[in-house]
């Protein structure tokens, strides 16, 4: 990215010297937030509505709730909380690779002097309130679709013959959270964005 816009500059402007105030911008506001969540919704989301599909489609889920083993206090609420903390942290990481790798590939393709490019002071109060609401929004986000993956085969599974759910289930669950994660990040993206564009 930061190549391309330099590149971009220098041939159309001769200048490259906003580039450094751009991107921080770009990173906190767009890339970092976004990318972040759809890497987790792959990751992080498919693998947990694997494991409660799994836990549905044998039966398991239901002799936890019949013993009163609490299974949604002990599997479900743990992910609640982890996923939205999970994704806020792993978006600030991420806005520092994505800086020090600007700064790089500039350095590197450019010969840009790093100080010249790094500018911390755009990164506002309220850009940073808007990546924490991103982190937080999209981690939710996450957690939705992949719980309502795994729980929407829940009705195939109890109508079937035998003591075993369709392992088939278990794979459409995955897929389906991943699915759904991504298309409610990519929505809650643009529901944010244009409110912050209106205010």
């Amino acid at each position: 990215m930061a190549d391309q816009a330099g590149r971009q500059a220098m041939r159309l402007l001769g200048d490259q010297s906003f580039i450094g105030l751009e991107y921080p911008v770009l990173g906190v506001q767009e890339f970092c937030p976004l990318v972040t969540a759809i890497v987790l919704a792959q990751r992080v989301g498919a693998g947990f509505s694997a494991e409660l599909s799994s836990l549905i489609a044998d039966g398991t889920w239901d002799a936890q709730i019949l013993y009163q083993t609490r299974p949604w206090q002990r599997r479900v609420v743990p992910m609640a909380l982890a996923l939205p903390l999970g994704t806020l942290v792993l978006c600030t990481i991420a806005i520092v690779v994505w800086e020090l790798g600007g700064i790089a590939v500039m350095l590197l393709r450019s010969n840009i002097n790093p100080f010249t490019f790094f500018h911390p002071e755009v990164v506002t109060p309220s850009l940073l309130g808007l990546l924490t609401a991103k982190g937080l929004v999209f981690g939710l986000c996450i957690f939705a679709g992949s719980v309502s993956a795994a729980f929407s085969g829940r009705a195939s599974v109890l109508n079937l013959n035998t003591a075993t759910g369709d392992p088939g289930d278990v794979g459409r669950a995955t897929a389906d959270a991943v699915v759904r994660a991504t298309l409610l990040c990519l929505l809650v993206n643009l529901v944010i964005d244009v409110a912050w564009f209106l205010a």
